[in-house]
């Protein structure tokens, strides 16, 4: 292995890949097991099968499996040595043997100019911001009661009013005017480059990996100009993948066991203030696929705290249920129709007032129901028929009784309905079948699923009991010598020499063995591998006599396999006559042999 061996064991006792699983996806359990929506193809429906008992999971679909390092491998793309990280930091493993692994960034040649252009350009914002000229953006920055901490920490900085200077220093840094455009800092107008930010405050945006990709600029004083000016879409920039802060907030998420998720930066800043830095700001976009994805990485609570306006408390509503219909666990802090933000209780009320704004949590059930009772009140018994359905769902999932009869009763505060009328409603929903998902029953009744060819079918099964057994693996290597399936005859070698230096061993080792070994051909074996394991339609008991019966099976039809060989080459090139003789002198030989 390319470095201690013992480490990766010890990584792998101590995970649970259910927990890491989950620290990407939502799973739900089936019986002893967990599925998950394949995220390695277009899954429609919950196909990877996840085994906390054997430590692997398997998409029975597109085939992809492994161990807990496997996955994190194939999902973020990372080395092997970096996934081992990233597990025992999921599972809260340590061991100072892993301190020295650090992640290794992959080159990509078009983003590297781009960073480093906006890097050089964000240290000279921030030299900017110490100016003369800067003091209005330094006295900007005061008012906000965003000190030399804060404005270090995040990067805050000043563009100079001459923004044609701005793009010499940049080439004088050896940026060409191509990067220059290509990272969304300027366009030629009338001929000439000049600095889109020219006279404004910058606030830098930066990406997971801790790179500066944009910027959003503000104005200082009124004017006619736009508020905000933000970097255009760039290789580097996109909103739709971002969250503010989100950097320096994910270890921190981890530690505290939650993350808040604001509107700006001015709601981070606050919480910063206060000592909070597990949050992030949705740059007043919609949460998008890609921020629930960054969200999910973390396996926290998701605490939702946006404006507490209409239209804010109708992008609550929208947020948590993306999240909850994605599997995470959120709670909103409760506004009570409040429309000052962090920023403003914290400037107006103090420390202790926003700390307990903060803190005062609900359920999204609640909420929604608040929503109804306090902003929208229910006007036709159209809307109320509809608001129950809506719930019928949610209330279906509620595994307390105490807490299913106090939401039936806000329910029927708000709709008109009794409890009992709404319970009814529910042992009515219970009671309908389920609608099977016809690609499932297409997946359960594929022929090739349900016929196994009689040799494919015995090399299998002494195939599994080599992966269960010790002795299945002896009888393999003294009795069979080599399977005619060319992937079972692979995996049974690699079996052979693997169980020869490690005399116990368990599922997950073998695959660990293989995602480091050299073998080209090293995901087939995994998958299949992995798929073995998880079948349940296999005898519980090894003993001599199953594995003579499988001898037998295996000989007798390897050597019918070999006559028909032998045959077909035996005929060929044969006039009709001579093949006639050949047929009938081969067909009088297997009688006799059955005889």
């Amino acid at each position: 292995m390319a470095f201690d061996d013992s480490l990766v064991k010890d990584v792998l006792k101590h995970a649970d890949i259910v927990k890491v699983v989950s620290a990407y996806l939502p799973v739900i359990r089936k019986g002893k097991d967990y599925l998950a929506k394949c995220p390695f193809h277009d899954d429609t429906n919950p196909s990877m099968h996840i085994s906390p008992e054997l430590q692997i999971f398997k998409c029975f679909v597109c085939g992809t499996s492994g161990n807990a390092i496997g996955f994190v491998i194939k999902y973020e793309h990372l080395s092997f040595k970096e996934a081992v990280k990233k597990v025992a930091e999921i599972c809260d493993y340590h061991d100072p043997r892993l301190d020295d692994i650090h992640q290794t960034k992959v080159v990509d040649p078009k983003r590297g100019p781009l960073v480093k252009c906006l890097h050089d350009l964000t240290v000279y914002y921030q030299y900017a911001l110490n100016s003369p000229e800067g003091k209005a953006g330094l006295d900007y920055f005061n008012s906000r009661h965003l000190d030399a901490d804060l404005r270090s920490k995040f990067l805050l900085g000043y563009a100079f009013k001459d923004g044609k200077a701005t793009i010499r220093f940049l080439e004088e840094k050896g940026h060409s005017l191509k990067t220059i455009e290509d990272a969304g800092l300027a366009s030629p107008t009338t001929g000439t480059y000049t600095d889109r930010n020219a006279g404004r405050v910058i606030f830098p945006i930066i990406d997971a990996n801790g790179d500066v990709v944009g910027f959003s600029a503000r104005r200082l004083g009124d004017g006619q100009e736009a508020k905000y000016v933000n970097s255009p879409a760039t290789y580097l920039f996109n909103k739709s993948t971002l969250l503010y802060n989100f950097n320096n907030a994910k270890e921190k998420a981890r530690i505290a066991g939650y993350i808040y998720v604001l509107e700006g930066f001015m709601d981070v800043y606050a919480l910063y203030r206060i000592g909070i830095e597990s949050c992030v700001a949705t740059m007043g976009t919609a949460l998008t696929e890609e921020h629930i994805r960054l969200l999910r990485m973390l396996n926290v609570e998701i605490r939702l705290c946006l404006d507490g306006d209409l239209p804010g408390q109708k992008a609550t509503m929208k947020v948590a249920n993306e999240l909850a219909n994605a599997g995470l666990n959120v709670r909103i802090v409760d506004n009570q129709n409040s429309t000052k933000d962090p920023d403003e209780i914290l400037n107006q009320d103090g420390p202790i007032a926003l700390n307990a704004y903060l803190n005062k949590l609900i359920s999204r059930v609640d909420f929604i129901l608040n929503y109804y009772k306090n902003t929208n009140p229910l006007q036709t018994s159209e809307q109320k028929t509809q608001l129950i359905q809506e719930f019928v769902p949610v209330l279906l999932g509620i595994r307390s009784q105490l807490e299913l009869d106090s939401y039936l009763n806000k329910l029927a505060d708000i709709t008109g309905y009794t409890p009992e009328a709404i319970r009814n409603i529910l042992k009515t929903a219970r009671s309908k079948p389920k609608e099977r998902d016809f690609k499932e029953i297409i997946r359960q009744n594929n022929p090739e699923r349900k016929v196994l060819r009689r040799l494919e079918f015995a090399e299998r099964e002494l195939l599994y009991q080599m992966l269960q057994n010790p002795e299945a693996v002896a009888f393999y290597e003294q009795k069979i010598g080599g399977f005619y399936d060319e992937t079972y005859r692979i995996i049974a070698n690699y079996l052979v020499e693997y169980a020869n230096e490690h005399k116990d061993f368990v599922p997950v080792d073998l695959i660990t063995s293989l995602e480091t070994s050299e073998l080209a051909e090293k995901d087939i074996l995994i998958n299949k591998i992995s798929e073995l394991y998880l079948e349940r339609n296999h005898p519980d008991v090894c003993n001599q006599e199953l594995l003579d019966n499988l001898q037998q099976v295996i000989d007798s039809e390897k050597e019918r396999i070999f006559e028909n060989d032998t045959l077909e080459q035996s005929l060929e090139g044969k006039d009709p006559k001579e093949k006639a003789r050949i047929l009938s002198d081969f067909n009088r030989r297997r009688l006799r042999k059955k005889r």
